[in-house]
């Protein structure tokens, strides 16, 4: 039921907190036809910093410890969660007794075609913003207490993915319906304190989705021209709320879509290529490497994608 995590921390200084290893989706079983995952979490020693290539979401059911970020130090206890985005560091030291269900999910399955997540405050920012925008600094864990009622909820709701992905065969719909429910409750109980941007912020992202959606080039100057103000002005307002310029966004967020059209083994490169507009594959390939850090190819690698 648990896996159990060792490990020591030495001289720890959380003011320049680093990684000393990372966990990468292999280890949480991750892939293409899973692109979530829940499990049991028994802490039995400490872990030093580490840092993970995807989201985690770690809620704690029992039992305390420290747990340690370049903010500082947070006592943990029952009620107490985590959401890490991928790079961000943490460790954890003093356990005594402590549990966790841990929540693991590919961003690029999140970050494409769920509509309601861009209505619910708070939860865009808590749960892709690290993957939707250029973050230059390194992302902090966010660290916050869900109310006890909520914290039943929560657990239950994990509970119920985790013996639904253990089925032969498990409902994408049950699993995505209460995985989404999941980061409501979540979402709201951090929403004090998550950053939320504006309504022509807004409206600019949700405009380049609609292109990106309906297979439509992007007007950087009509989707700014409804601002009161200027279009460079405009522009900079929004490179200042996301870290992107209008076009990087869009560009960014094409390969989003394209990565998650790479999760489905129906499609080939050069399909997902067409349906998204680029030139030819060979220019999706070099913007792909561009913006996911690897090809096209090696991505589909990366997540056992037809295997």
């Amino acid at each position: 039921m648990f896996s159990r995590l060792y490990g020591v921390v030495k001289n720890l200084n959380v003011s320049g907190i680093k990684a000393t290893f990372t966990i990468n989706q292999a280890k949480v079983r991750l892939s293409a036809t899973r692109p979530l995952n829940v499990e049991h979490v028994q802490v039995i020693a400490d872990i030093p910093p580490h840092d993970h290539d995807y989201y985690e979401v770690s809620v704690v059911v029992r039992g305390r410890c420290r747990h340690h970020t370049a903010d500082g130090t947070q006592e943990l206890e029952p009620g107490s969660v985590i959401v890490v985005a991928p790079g961000g560091v943490h460790a954890f030291s003093r356990p005594h007794g402590v549990e966790f269900i841990n929540l693991y999910y590919l961003a690029e399955w999140l970050a494409v075609g769920w509509r309601e997540q861009w209505a619910e405050r708070g939860l865009v920012p808590l749960f892709l913003a690290q993957v939707l925008f250029r973050r230059q600094e390194q992302p902090r864990p966010a660290v916050f207490r869900l109310e006890p009622r909520a914290a039943v909820a929560v657990e239950a709701e994990l509970d119920e993915i985790r013996c639904e992905l253990g089925t032969t065969q498990p409902s994408p719909l049950f699993i995505k319906a209460a995985f989404l429910k999941v980061l409501v409750q979540l979402s709201r109980a951090c929403d004090a304190t998550r950053e939320e941007f504006s309504a022509p912020i807004w409206a600019v992202m949700h405009g380049i989705e609609a292109c990106i959606e309906n297979g439509r080039p992007f007007d950087h100057s009509a989707q700014l021209r409804e601002w009161p103000v200027s279009a460079d002005h405009a522009s900079r307002l929004f490179r200042r709320a996301t870290g992107l310029a209008p076009l990087e966004y869009y560009q960014r967020r094409r390969i989003h879509h394209a990565s998650a059209r790479l999760l489905d083994s129906e499609q080939t490169i050069t399909q997902v290529a067409m349906d998204l507009g680029f030139a030819d594959s060979a220019h999706f390939s070099r913007l792909f490497r561009k913006y996911a850090g690897l090809t096209p190819r090696a991505y589909r690698g990366k997540y056992k994608v037809g295997r």
